[in-house]
């Protein structure tokens, strides 16, 4: 009776740990289809103006158009599921993170890129029962200099109308590979 017990225990275990692991893993899945959504549209939409009209009004552009893009985004997706940018050197005020988790999540990943580890490609983070935040490090590439980097590699038309538009910008002064922030996918289930 013992032994079948110690086995029942045993499976349940083994089962529970599966079972935990397959949620963990749709998750993800879920949060990077989402992410990659709109990390896919911002960027494109970046590229578009970028190409026909240039830094200074791609700036503008950003100011316009990234709030009503990302929550365009947002209300394709399924219930539940939300994503949103976040910096402890934001730009606009939205960008700042809303909760403690997240300027924790932040604090840690910005300290594993000073400390030259490899950022996982996803974390998540149970919140409550049926509440998860996926997170997606962002790093800086050599694209985004043109509004981000420091004195010498922003574009100075394109910084006038940043310094304008948001007087607190603090997303600047970075290099390639520097960490920007985070992608965060909020999942209620």
């Amino acid at each position: 009776m013992k032994r079948l017990l110690s086995v029942g225990v045993l499976l349940s275990l083994v089962f529970g740990v599966a079972l935990q692991a397959t949620t963990q893993k749709e998750l993800k899945m879920e949060a990077k289809a989402a992410i990659i959504k709109l990390g896919k549209t911002l960027k494109g939409e970046v590229a578009k103006s970028m190409k026909a009209h240039g830094p200074q009004s791609t700036a503008y552009f950003c100011y316009k158009n990234a709030k009503s893009l990302t929550k365009k985004i947002n209300t394709s997706y399924p219930k539940g599921v939300s994503v949103k940018r976040i910096s402890l050197k934001n730009r606009n005020k939205d960008g700042y993170p809303t909760s403690k988790d997240e300027v924790a999540m932040l604090k840690k990943l910005g300290a594993q890129v000073k400390a030259g580890k490899k950022l996982p490609k996803m974390i998540v983070e149970k919140i409550s029962e049926n509440y998860y935040k996926v997170y997606k490090p962002i790093l800086v590439g050599k694209k985004c200099l043109v509004c981000h980097g420091d004195a010498k590699h922003r574009n100075k038309d394109a910084y006038k109308t940043i310094k304008e538009k948001y007087p607190n910008d603090k997303a600047i002064g970075y290099k390639v590979g520097d960490f920007r922030g985070a992608f965060v996918a909020e999942i209620r289930k």
